[in-house]
């Protein structure tokens, strides 16, 4: 009995096709590596060649993506979001205890759902164990809450502060 395997009973024409999902991110890496393995089991440099471009694809991608300022817009509306609820628990936690607090970490006790983490971050920064903090300082009777924003540098143009609506 000598059965070939799925990918066998294909053809290298039938398989070539297979390239064309090199094209969707993420699934471009699993296709280019079947096409690459295929390729050698075949001999058949041009399904190599098409299953490498395939991997080469998503991180392509991902980079470019990543580094649009489509991409960058959205971190700045989420961003807002995020330090408008920030907002909302400082306020909270005053109406509780008379006074702001030293830190956005005592935020945590009254929402268990708390984040401060920036949005912004060095994403190919493996040395740091999690991203950083908002700005937060208080002051008196008072407090200052912001985004590093973009640039990860604090006190600059693109710094983000809360924007609050009267319907928030």
């Amino acid at each position: 009995m000598n059965e070939k395997s799925f990918l066998a009973r294909i053809s290298s024409k039938a398989l070539y096709k297979f390239g064309f999902l090199g094209l969707v991110p993420n699934f471009g890496l699993i296709f280019g590596a079947v096409l690459i393995v295929q390729g050698f089991i075949r001999k058949d440099n041009k399904m190599k060649i098409i299953g490498f471009a395939g991997i080469l694809f998503t991180p392509i991608f991902w980079y470019i993506f990543l580094n649009s300022d489509f991409q960058k817009n959205n971190l700045i509306q989420f961003t807002n979001i995020q330090l408008n609820e920030i907002v909302k628990d400082l306020e909270f936690y005053r109406s509780k205890k008379g006074q702001y607090p030293d830190s956005l970490a005592q935020l945590k006790s009254q929402n268990k759902f708390f984040n401060d983490q920036e949005l912004f971050s060095n994403e190919f920064d493996f040395k740091k164990s999690k991203p950083p903090g908002f700005y937060y300082k208080k002051i008196n009777n008072d407090y200052v809450l912001k985004s590093f924003g973009p640039d990860l540098i604090l006190n600059t143009k693109d710094d983000i502060s809360p924007e609050l609506h009267k319907n928030e």
